[in-house]
């Protein structure tokens, strides 16, 4: 595994670290980027430890582990000669995805560098370990290491590598909000649909953008999200022509909020396995409670048993779309037609269309609940033929 160094770039970075971006100060975004990157040892500069790593550190003891805080009182521990170590600047958003790009795929011997880093003033390199030894001392004491690392780039040939996520160079205000900008920007997932990038995005970041100022945390905005999403079911639930339109802005606001946590979650570094578990169950209880509503509204023993057999439909796929495999999930392998069925546009569409029919022609409510009981057995159907198919073809 890799090591790293977070360093002071120039010398006014030290007023520069503890400056909060999207909830997290730079250093501590520094720290944690390094340790996602994949290294197994940071070291860093006593003067980078302030209040808000201590707080950050007591919620991420894994990653405490991994810090070696350089204390210029000590000698210098030995380095290992055949290593490459990652130097991160404390003075620039820089995360996880760029810094593996330095490392993937392997770099030349002498280390890697990521194009413009050295240029703004802030190098984000991949270099040996005969110069974290040359300059260990320097590291220790927080002097600042840019210059002498951007020639040390020139002088070397560090490979460029390109950024492959967000590297944001910090400088006044301005950089601030620049930085800023650029983490949003790409706070979205492969996962999103369209309807995700054209309107829950859009609105989901200027909640975000409030929430990473508050003690809020990611579950915290789940819940609230399955409370809405929970009076969404309300309305659709033998539905009016009134509280069927109420019933999609609200499953629209749900939606937002839903992509809101996530969104919480990833700037703030407060991802856990039991927030991406709720985070999917309560998406599935709003699916299959909509689902239920819109089939009971079209009225008798038929539509009831349509919707039982919708629920179980979208339950199913929805267990299936989690448990799948890599090679046959959601998107290339299992092919664009099932893929379209599985997304939340198509979702919107169905959603729309009960409105529309609610309104102007309510004995087609039963069609489409048919529709999509139907759509819904063919998605987990679809997803398990492809399976067997997958494995009779030898794909691991």
């Amino acid at each position: 595994m890799a090591r790293a160094v977070v360093y002071f770039p120039e010398v006014g970075s030290h007023t520069v670290a503890p400056r909060v971006v999207a909830g997290r100060s730079l250093a501590v975004r520094a720290l944690v980027s390094a340790f996602r990157a994949g290294a197994a040892t940071i070291a860093a500069p006593l003067a980078l430890r302030d209040e808000a790593v201590e707080r950050a550190l007591a919620r991420m003891p894994v990653l405490a582990a991994a810090i070696l805080w350089l204390d210029p009182a000590r000698p210098e521990p030995p380095i290992p000669k055949d290593e490459l170590w990652l130097f991160v600047p404390v003075s620039a958003v820089v995360d996880a995805l760029s810094l593996r790009a330095l490392l993937t795929p392997a770099p030349p011997p002498q280390g890697a560098i990521l194009s413009g880093s050295a240029e703004a003033g802030a190098p984000v390199m991949l270099a040996s370990a005969t110069l974290v030894a040359r300059l260990w001392k320097d590291a220790a004491d927080g002097r600042p290491l840019g210059v002498e690392l951007a020639r040390h780039a020139d002088e070397a040939r560090l490979e460029p590598r390109a950024v492959a996520g967000v590297f944001a160079v910090v400088k006044g205000e301005a950089g601030l909000a620049r930085a800023e900008d650029a983490l949003y920007e790409r706070v979205g997932t492969g996962l999103d649909s369209g309807i995700d990038r054209l309107l829950h995005r859009r609105c989901s970041r200027w909640i975000t953008r409030v929430l990473v100022l508050t003690p809020a945390t990611p579950n915290q905005v789940s819940v609230l999200s399955f409370l809405i999403g929970c009076a969404a079911i309300w309305c659709f639930w033998n539905a009016t022509e009134t509280s069927a339109a109420w019933g999609l802005a609200l499953y629209a606001l749900a939606c937002i909020v839903d992509h809101t946590d996530g969104e919480l979650a990833r700037l703030t570094f407060q991802e856990t396995h039991f927030g991406a578990l709720l985070d999917w169950v309560i998406d599935n209880i709003i699916h299959v409670g909509v689902v239920f509503g819109m089939a009971v509204s079209a009225g008798g023993p038929v539509a009831v048993a349509v919707g039982i057999a919708a629920v179980v439909g979208v339950a199913l796929s929805a267990w299936f779309a989690r448990i799948l495999p890599h090679e046959i999930e959601v998107g290339e392998a299992v092919g664009g037609a099932l893929k379209d069925m599985g997304n939340r546009d198509l979702f919107y569409l169905l959603l729309l269309g009960f409105v529309l029919f609610r309104w102007t022609a309510p004995h087609l409510l039963l069609p489409l609940a048919i529709v999509v009981a139907l759509g819904s057995q063919a998605y987990w159907i679809g997803c398990l033929n492809r399976i067997r198919r997958s494995r009779a073809a030898g794909m691991p």
